[in-house]
């Protein structure tokens, strides 16, 4: 079979024909009985691995990585020849682990454990290092090698406060509040080291025995509420106001080898020469959590309000093709409304998703969860320069592609943005039909488990004529790479947090995105860094 006839017929399955190949097509089908006879094959393979990318076994994960990624990024292999050695290749392996899965159930009895499975499941287990989260930051400014935000997981290592309140749980169950200035170090979940700075701590019974460390003595809580301030001098003063701790003294603290027993309502102060005497708790010296949440609430507040000015100064901004703010908050039904701000008028169509809270609790967003959730959006326009923004919150590990933005099928100059089974962020632009391949520009690796559940605001420019293609999140630029192919974007029907509909066919391959999104614009224009980060700094939360 020629080429152009195995262009054809792999274009029908990627939903990427022109209206004139579409009719090529039909009379080649209706002229040839091998050609409708492999593209049955096609189909029935293309099908097969559709179902085994929704529940894959794992031994499909272990013995056909490499293929599964190739059929995941299928659009990346137009050129007919390398499409076919794939779709052969992979058929082969599905053979072979058919005949494996048959061996291992007639060599084993019914109840005897397939070694396999356990040993996949332990390589495709997810880790993460983490210890605690970052429940809130009130005006905080960390030194600068450090960038938390509220839901950030915690690892452990040096925390250090230049000014502010910050809230960390730790995953046993204690709850500290830090004001800076200060420097802490995370131990574990159930220990940390105060070198400096104030603290209060809430310790409930799951979590007794959490201990912090300091250079004169080893605090240990039986379960109960105190506060902590370390000088940079080596001075020290412990004050219980509920419950019981120990204070076990260091070796080389020059005070008598003992524990020290302090109840609430007591306290000590401890001077750097190892000197103790008594204090009485004061629990108004020190922050509460209901004052740090009351701030917190103080602080989204003034945020959003910040954010809506930026949000109207944006009315008449010439470089806007499409935003869509989330706060028309459009609950009818049925297909409720996605307002656009911008001239275009592209209002999208909402189906499926649910509206929830965003950056703020007084933020509209809508959350993303179920295969068929999905904006339908119909974006004009032609682009040679085209930068994409938006705040978003990934609720789940990718393992899989999650579409932020992708046109229905993918003809040349189509965009998918979206983030990328090893969670990255990626740019697909469509080729035309006569290249090797369609261009793709990912990111570093970005979504790992301490970013999911926090919100973060992503964007990629695309600039034809400067011929780059970078990626940013939230003030940082990640990567900047050069444009493959000189041509220009065309957006069209697409789907915000989805990919397409089944047009011909009824095969649909999942590409949901999982999270929450209250934010998404389109620019005519390529920002450059210092916008971006104008931008993140202006609405992030």
């Amino acid at each position: 079979m020629q080429n152009t006839e195995l262009f054809l017929l792999t274009g029908y399955l990627d939903d990427r024909l022109s209206p004139e190949d579409a009719v090529r097509l039909q009379n080649l089908l209706r002229e040839s009985a091998a050609a409708r006879q492999t593209l049955r094959d096609l189909a029935t393979i293309d099908s097969r691995l559709t179902d085994l990318a929704a529940t894959p076994p794992v031994a499909v994960e272990l013995l056909c990585d490499t293929s599964i990624r190739r059929v995941e990024t299928r659009q990346q292999l137009q050129h007919a020849n390398i499409r076919l050695l794939t779709l052969v290749t992979i058929a082969a392996c599905l053979v072979f682990i058919v005949g494996l899965q048959l061996v291992n159930q007639l060599g084993r009895g019914v109840n005897s454990p397939s070694p396999i499975p356990q040993q996949v499941a332990t390589l495709a287990e997810i880790t993460d290092s983490g210890v605690a989260v970052l429940v809130s930051a009130i005006d905080v400014r960390w030194t600068a090698d450090l960038s938390l935000q509220s839901g950030s997981i915690v690892v452990p290592g040096e925390l250090k406060l230049v000014s502010g309140l910050a809230e960390i749980e730790f995953y046993s169950g204690a709850r500290l509040i830090v004001e800076g200035p200060a420097h802490l170090e995370i131990v574990s979940a159930n220990e940390a080291i105060c070198h400096n700075g104030k603290l209060r701590a809430f310790v409930p019974p799951p979590a007794r025995g959490f201990k912090i460390r300091t250079s004169q003595f080893e605090l240990v809580d039986l379960g109960t509420e105190f506060g902590m301030e370390i000088g940079v001098n080596g001075d020290a003063e412990v004050q219980v106001f509920d419950g019981e701790v120990e204070l076990h003294p260091n070796d080389d603290a020059g005070s008598p080898q003992q524990i020290r027993h302090l109840l609430g309502g007591s306290g000590v102060f401890w001077n750097a020469s190892g000197q103790t005497h008594p204090i009485r708790s004061e629990p108004s010296n020190y922050s509460s959590f209901d004052q740090i949440r009351q701030q917190s609430q103080l602080q989204s507040t003034q945020r959003y309000n910040q954010w809506q000015e930026f949000n109207r100064s944006l009315a008449n901004d010439p470089r806007i093709a499409v935003r869509y703010d989330f706060e028309a908050c459009d609950q009818g039904l049925p297909n409720a409304r996605l307002p656009d701000s911008g001239e275009s008028a592209a209002h999208g169509t909402i189906i499926g998703c649910e509206w929830t809270s965003g950056r703020w609790p007084d933020k509209h967003a809508l959350e993303f969860r179920r295969p068929s959730d999905r904006v339908r959006v119909d974006i004009p326009g032609s682009y040679n320069e085209l930068t994409l923004t938006a705040w978003i919150r990934v609720d789940a590990n990718p393992g899989r592609h999650q579409g932020l933005l992708l046109t229905d099928g993918f003809a040349p100059g189509h965009p998918h943005w979206q983030i990328a089974p090893s969670g990255d962020l990626r740019l697909c632009v469509g080729g035309a039909k006569e290249q090797a391949r369609d261009a793709s520009y990912g990111s570093p690796e970005l979504f790992k488990p301490h970013l999911l559940g926090v919100w973060s605001f992503v964007a990629t420019a695309y600039d034809r004529s400067a011929g780059t293609v970078r990626h940013f999140l939230n003030d940082h630029e990640l990567s900047v790479y050069k444009v493959k192919f000189d041509q220009d974007l065309t957006v069209g029907l697409s789907d915000i947090g989805n990919w397409g509909v089944p047009l011909d066919r009824s095969i649909q391959r999942v590409r949901n995105f999982v999270g929450r999104m209250d934010e998404l614009t389109l620019w005519n224009v390529a920002l450059d860094a210092s916008e971006i980060r104008d931008i993140y700094h202006r609405t992030q939360p």
